[in-house]
């Protein structure tokens, strides 16, 4: 597929499937086993923060990044996508054959079920107009380094089977349609020659890659699915900005957040330690297999506020 002239043409419209769709505040992710309890390391930038997950998973064949999406009103900062990007992309350069956007290119040949599908996306999902740029940046930047980038097909038959008797649109056969769509793309890649030896990537929302996901968001993720097909060679890297986890009930009920904000956050500094260096990236093992980059604080530390500098827990 021809990206860029695709791209000019008709744009991107990227999933953004949020949680609030799931009544209640929640994690995404059940509680790991008991001998997988949260450990905290900090790291100069997020590049040594990934290689340092690498470097303890040298054989993973599977690479699945899941961002907390960025929606109209966020603050002012980089996104996790273009932290990817420019960042953490180079880091895997090397290792990885393809990478795998949950994105799909609208191609108008689906009448009104695809018109109302993407309609009714585009005002619910709420996504900021810098994030379709940023999206074909990251396309580019993937072909640049020589790796081939995929995007996801959705087929007029499933843009019908996401309508309901009204015509509107059924969130939750669309998050299934979305995980099936990626796992199916990505099972496909790993069979391929040019995968040998390599991994593939996926670049998603932080639900579809889950590991450890609760019983009821279980239909959502690929993650336990392809693990068990590459025999454990599977790592969920999650890619939070600190400033769009605030007030995200998804991310602040999971097991580890709690130690984040009592040990890391910035509210924890009271003299706002002006002046000194910029904060660094924290890494947060949640098990063997998934880990979270939390990126630095960008608002605060314009101001000159920074998370202190303390010793991870042991």
């Amino acid at each position: 597929m021809d990206h860029q002239s695709s791209v000019r043409r008709l744009g991107f419209l990227l999933v953004v499937l949020v949680m609030a769709r799931f009544p209640g505040p929640r994690p995404c992710h059940a509680e790991p086993a008991a001998a997988d309890a949260p450990q905290f390391t900090t790291h100069a930038t997020p590049a040594a923060a990934l290689l340092a997950v690498l470097a303890q998973a040298q054989e993973a064949r599977v690479l699945a990044f899941g961002e907390i999406h960025e929606v109209k009103g966020a603050a002012k900062v980089a996104s996790a996508l273009r932290h990817f990007t420019e960042e953490l992309l180079p880091v895997i350069r090397e290792r990885t054959s393809d990478v795998v956007v949950e994105t799909w290119i609208t191609e108008g040949t689906c009448g009104k079920k695809e018109t109302a599908v993407v309609k009714d996306v585009q005002t619910t999902t709420k996504r900021p107009e810098t994030t379709e740029s940023e999206l074909v940046t990251m396309i580019k930047r993937v072909k640049a380094e020589g790796i081939q980038p995929h995007i996801l097909k959705v087929s007029c038959d499933e843009y019908q089977s996401l309508l309901g008797d009204k015509g509107e649109v059924d969130y939750e056969k669309l998050l299934a349609l979305i995980t099936d769509l990626q796992h199916k793309l990505a099972r496909s890649l790993l069979a391929a020659p040019r995968s040998a030896g390599k991994s593939v990537a996926l670049y998603s929302g932080a639900l579809h890659n889950d590991l450890f996901p609760l019983p009821e968001l279980s239909r959502y993720t690929f993650g336990p699915d392809l693990a068990r097909e590459t025999a454990g060679k599977y790592l969920e890297i999650d890619l939070y900005v600190p400033e769009f986890m605030e007030g995200n009930q998804t991310v602040t009920k999971e097991p580890w957040y709690s130690l984040y904000r009592q040990q890391f956050h910035p509210s924890n500094d009271p003299k706002g330690r002006k002046g000194s260096k910029p904060a660094g990236t924290l890494l947060v093992r949640r098990s063997e297999t998934s880990y979270v980059i939390v990126f630095p604080w960008d608002v605060l530390a314009a101001k000159g506020v920074h998370p202190p500098k303390v010793s991870p827990p042991r």
